[in-house]
């Protein structure tokens, strides 16, 4: 794995825990247990690279080691939960475990494949007849295998009913993030019939591209890609399959969905947007790094100690990625779906594109990441302080708040990918046809938009333990 820096820029950066690695700030160093630290680390990384690192205090006043917690992971989350604290943008810097933050990077991922969204489908009492539908499946997954798709509600979990309320989320919690590595999931499928099947968190390649087809409306060709993560060299493949069957077929117009996508790397980012822009953007900016002013100004002697950071610039010039337009498409326009769960790199790309053709978003405000990492290794674990932001060629880099939608309309989480009557899809494609979005929606569209915002709480705490971010990756 080879990276470097970026928005999420992974730097694995390894930390001995040796007495000389410590600037000399931390109580009696050669004293210190390994817990103590890793507690010290995440402060001292933290003050060189975090992005707002000007409102951190001194080591005395801060005191990492007054957070020490009953594992070594928790004491460490809990110094960094501390640091997010002090900013009240940053909702976003985090602590994992090695191996999950290698996962975030490759797609490799061990767990069962697949991920659920509450909905309801009532027409008169929207939360009376709510239920968790699988929003998406990987293929090579254990529910991929199963034949789980999208749509389906998960009714039971190990013989519990499953129902949107605390108790429900919980179990749900439990059996995505917990311990556990096996259950029996009972399944209703949208003809009523229900499917049993035991799954186990396996080993699997998760595939970027959930679905790709061709739409005609209107009188014109609609390339229609579901993109679920910004991974690195296999998501550029995929995406470099479906472009080109999109080229070979002529398409007119193009569907991008991102509803559910929380980022990744960079590079591929890179890879869509050259896809996707017009031939008119290549040669020119599409986006600068930003990072504090400490690290533009050569000032970080804890990077500079590792392998390949002693000639590092992070000054703003050193730091701008331009346009290379990639195949032969030639738009003027772009449609993203996108829900709250859309991020980061996700962002990025509706970010780059925006100042060079017309971009249509539809579904819901994203999520509001234009922060990204360093994430740095410390003996088992992953630090992920925000250490920069992106700005794009027209000088827009602030959007916490997400990107509103253009048109809102609910994430119909029962309809699998391609069906025409999915609202957010249904949506581009009039406008597509007719060159506006439906005036009015019926009634038990609008019920069911006001459930969806109803139903984000306990949605919000699921998707809180998946990651968001992006990174970029040594070339």
């Amino acid at each position: 794995m080879k990276t470097k820096f970026a928005l999420v820029a992974l730097v694995l950066i390894t930390f001995s825990c040796k007495k000389n690695d410590d600037p000399g700030n931390s109580p009696n160093p050669g004293a210190s247990t390994a817990e103590e630290l890793l507690m010290d680390s995440v402060y001292l990384y933290s003050k060189e690279v975090y992005f707002w690192n000007d409102l951190i205090p001194s080591y005395g006043l801060f005191n990492p080691r007054q957070y020490k917690a009953s594992t070594e992971i928790n004491s460490a989350k809990n110094v960094m939960q501390a640091i997010r604290k002090i900013q009240p943008r940053d909702r976003y810097s985090f602590v994992t475990t090695i191996e999950e933050s290698n996962s975030i990077q490759t797609g490799n991922n061990k767990d069962y494949g697949f991920f659920v969204k509450a909905a309801s489908v009532d027409v008169a009492a929207p939360l009376d007849s709510t239920y968790w539908f699988v929003s998406y499946v990987y293929d090579q997954s254990t529910a991929g295998i199963a034949g789980v798709k999208r749509g389906w509600i998960v009714n039971k979990i190990n013989g519990t009913q499953i129902v949107y309320d605390q108790a429900g989320s919980n179990t749900l919690n439990n059996t995505f993030f917990g311990t556990v590595t096996s259950a029996n999931f009972e399944f209703i499928k949208p003809d009523k019939t229900i499917v049993a099947a035991t799954l186990n968190k396996s080993s699997f390649t998760a595939n970027s591209v959930l679905y790709k087809g061709v739409i005609n409306s209107g009188g014109k060709k609609v390339g229609y890609l579901v993109f679920n993560q910004f991974f690195g060299a296999p998501s550029r493949a995929e995406l470099a399959n479906a472009f080109t069957d999109f080229e070979s077929t002529g398409i007119d117009e193009l569907v991008v969905d991102l509803r559910y996508n929380p980022g990744g790397s960079t590079e591929t980012q890179d890879a869509l947007a050259n896809r996707i822009a017009p031939l008119s953007a290549n040669s020119k900016k599409m986006y600068t790094y930003q990072f504090n002013a400490q690290l533009q100004q050569g000032n970080f002697p804890l990077l500079k100690k590792k392998a390949g950071f002693q000639n590092v610039s992070f000054a703003e010039n050193s730091n701008s990625v331009g346009y290379e337009k990639a195949g032969t498409l030639n738009l003027n326009r772009v449609f993203f779906i996108v829900t709250a769960s859309s991020a980061s790199a996700s962002e990025l790309l509706i970010n780059n594109l925006q100042p060079y053709m017309e971009v249509k978003l539809i579904g819901d405000t994203t999520y509001g990441k234009p922060v990204g990492f360093f994430p740095i290794e410390i003996a088992n674990y992953a630090i992920y302080p925000i250490s920069f932001r992106t700005i794009n060629s027209a000088g827009n880099a602030d959007y916490f708040g997400g990107f509103a939608p253009d048109k809102l309309t609910t994430d119909e989480v029962s309809k699998n990918w391609g069906d025409v009557t999915e609202p957010s899809l249904a949506a581009a494609l009039n406008y597509i046809s007719t060159g506006a979005f439906r005036a009015a929606e019926d009634r038990s569209l609008k019920l069911r938009m006001e459930a969806q915002q109803m139903l984000k709480p306990l949605q919000h705490d699921l998707e809180s333990k998946k990651f968001t971010g992006m990174y970029k990756e040594e070339k």
